[in-house]
């Protein structure tokens, strides 16, 4: 292949790729044409797309964005194609959706190859499990409760200990009315 069709392809790739944050690297070349179809089909009712990569080109592509080339070679094995969404967690969502319809189609055909989540090439195992979890929001979330419950501690505890002077208060200015002498 001429460098300037090499160059044109990983253009190309690098534009369709643009804005993703991750996907999911699998092998569905035992798929005939109608199961590719409702593949794609089942991909993108869930606004992820499927995309059939050529190995050297994309880990060029990759290596570009920062993944550890030696990490890409090990998975950009054989016949590879990615499925990815944009924005946030879509990688997770990407697992999610292939996980999904390798269950309700009963496939056994379609192999995790890996995944490509923030910078990390994952393994296979790690591809399938990463539909389980947490995503960024949900570990900002519990981040956000972590840090909030000791701050509320403490300002219950303020707040406890303002009710208690507020009381003892009252309870001395009771006493001092009652100990006056009645005029």
């Amino acid at each position: 292949m001429s460098k300037q069709l090499k160059t044109y392809l990983s253009n190309e790739i690098s534009t369709r790729l643009d804005g993703i944050e991750g996907g999911v690297l699998i092998n569905a070349l035992a798929l005939n044409s109608e199961q590719t179809y409702a593949f794609r089909k089942a991909m993108q009712a869930r606004k992820l797309r499927y995309r059939v990569l050529r190995n050297n080109l994309a880990c060029r592509v990759f290596a570009e964005r920062g993944y550890r080339a030696k990490d890409l070679e090990k998975v950009f094995t054989g016949p590879i194609g990615i499925v990815f969404g944009e924005g946030e967690g879509a990688a997770k969502a990407s697992s999610q959706a292939v996980f999904d319809w390798k269950r309700e189609v009963k496939d056994k055909k379609v192999e995790w190859k890996g995944a490509l989540l923030d910078g990390a090439v994952l393994d296979p195992k790690d591809a399938e499990n990463l539909r389980t979890a947490m995503g960024k929001a949900e570990a900002r979330a519990m981040l956000a409760g972590a840090l909030q419950a000791p701050i509320s501690k403490f300002a219950a505890t303020l707040q406890e200990m303002y009710a208690r002077f507020a009381y003892a208060v009252h309870a001395l200015e009771k006493k001092r009315s009652e100990d006056a002498p009645s005029a």
